[in-house]
C-alpha cells in the first residue's frame, strides 16, 4: 500500500519480495530435522515409511522432501478420513495432485484415492497404520489417546509434532511412556519462520538467493536447532527428552539476551 518492501511483511510474492520454498519450507524442515533425529540413533529417512496427516502445503513439503531422501509417506489425510499408499506419495504426478486437492476446495482426500487407486478410510485417522515415523501435519489435538495407543501398538519408535501442538497431552503421556521419541512442535515446525528470516535477509540485500541456496541453509538451521535441543537436554540430565530440550534451550536464548541488555537475573 505505501510502496515499501522492507522484510516487515513475509510470505510475500515472488514477484514483490518474498523467498523461494516459503510454500515448502515447514514440511522441508520438519523433515531436515527428524533426518537430524534419525542420525543419533544410526538411521536415516531412506527406507523409512512415514505416516502423515493434511495435504495442503505443510503435508506436501513433508512428503516431497521425505521423497527426495529416499523414504516413503504412504498415508495423507483430510476432514472426510485418509487414503493409505502402499508405493507412497513418491512420484511428480501424485505431489502435484496433492496440490490440485488444496486448490480445488473440495476438502476431500478421497479423491486422491480414486485417482490413484488406493484404499480410503473414510472418518478415520492414518494413526492405525504401521509405518517407521509418525509426522501429524493437519492441525491441533489430532492424535489423542487411541491415537497415541494404535501408534505404539505399532511399534512406532519415532514422532514429530509438524502442525502446531497437534498432540493432546494425555497422547504425550502414552507416547513418552512407551519410549516413542518425541520431536515438538515448537522445534520441528519452525522451518516456515526460519525461510520468512531468510526472506528478510535476502530484501535487505535486494538479492535473491536460488531455491538450492535457501534449501541448503533452512537445512543448516533445523540442524542447529535440533543440535541445540538435544544438548541442552544432555545438559540438565534429561538426554533423550527433546521435548525438555527445546524448552531449555529457547529459554537460554532468552534469558541470555536479558542478561545481555542489563536486566537482573
Amino acid at each position: 500500500l505505501r510502496n515499501e518492501f522492507t522484510g516487515v511483511l513475509t510470505g510475500k510474492g515472488r514477484s514483490f519480495g518474498g523467498s523461494l520454498i516459503r510454500p515448502e519450507a515447514t514440511g522441508f524442515g520438519a523433515v531436515y530435522y527428524v533426518q537430524e533425529m534419525l542420525k543419533t540413533f544410526g538411521e536415516e529417512v531412506k527406507g523409512k515409511t512415514f505416516a502423515i496427516s493434511g495435504f495442503g502445503n505443510v503435508a506436501w513439503g513433508t512428503a516431497m522432501k521425505v521423497a527426495e531422501l529416499g523414504g516413503k509417506v504412504v498415508t495423507i489425510s483430510g476432514p472426510d478420513g485418509y487414503v493409505y499408499d502402499a508405493d507412497g506419495v513418491v512420484t511428480e504426478e501424485k505431489l502435484n495432485f496433492m496440490l490440485e486437492m488444496r486448490a480445488s476446495g473440495r476438502d476431500r482426500v478421497q479423491d486422491y484415492a480414486d485417482k490413484f487407486g488406493v484404499p480410503f478410510f473414510a472418518g478415520k485417522r492414518p494413526w492405525e497404520q504401521k509405518v517407521d515415523v509418525v509426522m501429524p501435519c493437519a492441525t491441533q489435538n489430532e492424535v489423542g489417546e487411541e491415537d497415541a495407543k494404535n501408534i505404539v501398538a505399532n511399534g512406532v519408535k519415532y514422532y514429530a509434532e509438524v502442525a502446531n501442538l497437534p498432540s493432546t497431552d494425555v497422547a504425550i503421556k502414552v507416547l513418552k511412556a512407551a519410549g516413542v521419541v518425541i520431536a515438538p512442535s515448537k522445534a520441528v515446525n519452525a522451518g516456515g519462520v526460519a525461510v520468512s528470516g531468510l526472506e528478510m535477509s535476502q530484501n535487505s540485500m535486494r538479492y535473491s538467493w536460488t531455491a538450492e541456496e535457501v534449501d541448503a541453509k533452512l537445512h543448516q538451521i533445523m540442524a542447529d536447532i535440533y543440535k541445540n535441543s538435544w544438548d541442552a537436554a544432555k545438559k540438565y540430565g534429561m538426554e533423550g527428552d527433546l521435548i525438555a530440550g527445546a524448552n531449555i534451550a529457547g529459554f537460554e536464548k532468552v534469558a541470555d539476551a536479558m542478561i545481555a541488555q542489563g536486566v537482573a537475573y
